[in-house]
């Protein structure tokens, strides 16, 4: 691995980090999410203080050269990452049909209501008269 992919990982994880705790500081992100990427700027950091580790999974792997491990381990990462967020905005969307449905029928009722309330009081004006 050369000096300067571990450079570049330890700029990464730097980087990432900084990025994350000021998000952790204004309250933008949530524990998981923060934890998540904290975990992801230290495996960064060990591949670049450690290069050991990335030549003995790239042999365990059977893969090539460390930077091609590297680069695999950070996309499946990622990928994971794409993943539970895809499932979170599905689940997301689909609560949001639900209660816009409901208050379709909410603002339905509202509405009867009001011309109901309506007309008794038109009726009661009549009936003074």
């Amino acid at each position: 691995m050369t000096t300067t992919l571990r450079v570049l990982l330890l700029i990464g994880s730097v980087l990432t980090a900084i990025w994350i705790l000021r998000k952790i500081r204004k309250n933008r992100v949530k524990q998981e999410d923060a934890m998540y990427w904290i975990c992801f700027a230290i495996m960064l950091a060990i591949l670049g203080i450690f290069p050991q580790v990335s030549y003995k999974m790239t042999r365990l792997l059977g893969i090539q050269s460390p930077s091609n491990f590297i680069f695999l381990a950070v996309i499946c990462l990622l990928l994971e990452k794409m993943l539970s967020l895809s499932i979170q905005i599905s689940r997301l969307e689909s609560k949001i049909e639900i209660m816009s449905a409901e208050l379709a029928l909410r603002s339905k009722d509202t509405e009867e209501k009001l011309e109901k309330s309506e007309v008794m009081a038109g009726e009661q004006k009549t009936d003074e008269k």
